[in-house]
């Protein structure tokens, strides 16, 4: 469970850091295509057990799409076009990196 306080957000009695963004770079760019009136995003990024990324994330100003990923599948989804906005990929070892869309 998520809570939420003036500190931040806790799950399951521990506080969660704020998390940084990052442009997406060379090691974790997003290649974005729109298919069939949606946003087909896929990286060339390592999928070991040891270095992922766990998920990819659409946000506009009001609605936000999540897809998890897990080690060892490639790293791709799409999500339906809702206007501007921002893809997100956190990688478990580099972070959070965003590209506007």
């Amino acid at each position: 469970m998520v809570l939420t306080s003036k500190d931040g957000y806790s799950c399951c009695g521990i506080l969660l850091p704020e998390l940084e963004t990052e442009e997406t770079d060379q090691l974790h760019g997003m290649n974005v295509e729109d298919v069939d009136g949606e946003y087909y995003i896929s990286m060339q990024h390592e999928m070991s057990k040891s270095h992922y990324i766990s998920f990819l994330a659409y946000v506009t100003a009001n609605y936000v799409e999540l897809i998890k990923l897990y080690p060892e599948q490639d790293v791709e989804g799409r999500f339906a076009k809702r206007g501007h906005g921002f893809l997100y990929a956190y990688c478990n070892r580099h972070g959070l990196h965003k590209k506007v869309v």
